[in-house]
């Protein structure tokens, strides 16, 4: 994460160069990435950047980081829309990212971009949702759920997740129709369903 240094800029310098790294990581994939470019377009010396972060992969994870959070403002309003259940909630959470972007909102264009830059790269590292999890945990309605470890409960939120960012990053890349994408991922979470949910007494 960034220095106290790099907080204690004056905003208008911050601002210059997270929309220097902002660019450039929406118009070349992480390795093709250049520190040179964002501190040309950003006027600010080479030593400089090494005072705010590390190194590319720093300055990569802060930028993340924050459509991050939004993105996890729009899966808790996704659990909430889906009833508080788990396993509705990825279709839920598929269908408003979507949105999101057919609304133009800047974040989720800006992350389309970052996401089409690298579309090989481990949907897991690109969304970091662990900060989130146990408050979707707590929020979620568990009582059809057989699983009641906090280990089992992640495991499965891991796997919810993971299966919706491969989604959006196959929406992102256009190969396959969003309805062939939808349907896909909805196959995925029934299965998750057959081994995740108390089956309810046949007659």
């Amino acid at each position: 994460m960034p220095t106290s240094t790099f907080f204690n800029l004056p905003p208008p310098k911050r601002e210059r160069l997270m929309r220097a790294a902002v660019e450039e990581f929406t118009q070349k994939p992480f390795n093709e990435v250049s520190i040179n470019r964002i501190i040309q377009a950003a006027e600010i010396p080479r030593g400089s950047f090494y005072q705010y972060f590390e190194d590319k992969t720093d300055l990569f994870r802060f930028i993340l980081a924050y459509f991050n959070q939004r993105l996890a403002e729009v899966i808790l309003f996704s659990l909430d829309a889906s009833g508080g259940d788990l396993l509705a909630a990825p279709l839920t959470l598929f269908d408003r990212v979507l949105a999101c972007i057919r609304e133009n909102q800047a974040e989720f264009q800006v992350l389309t971009n970052i996401v089409r830059q690298n579309v090989g790269i481990d949907a897991g590292k690109l969304w970091d949702f662990t900060g989130v999890a146990q408050t979707v945990l707590d929020r979620a309605d568990r009582s059809r759920l057989r699983l009641s470890g906090r280990e089992e409960l992640l495991a499965l939120l891991d796997l919810l997740l993971s299966a919706t960012a491969q989604a959006l990053m196959a929406a992102s890349c256009g190969e396959l129709t969003l309805e062939e994408i939808r349907v896909r991922l909805a196959n995925k979470i029934a299965i998750i369903r057959q081994g995740a949910e108390i089956k309810e007494e046949s007659c």
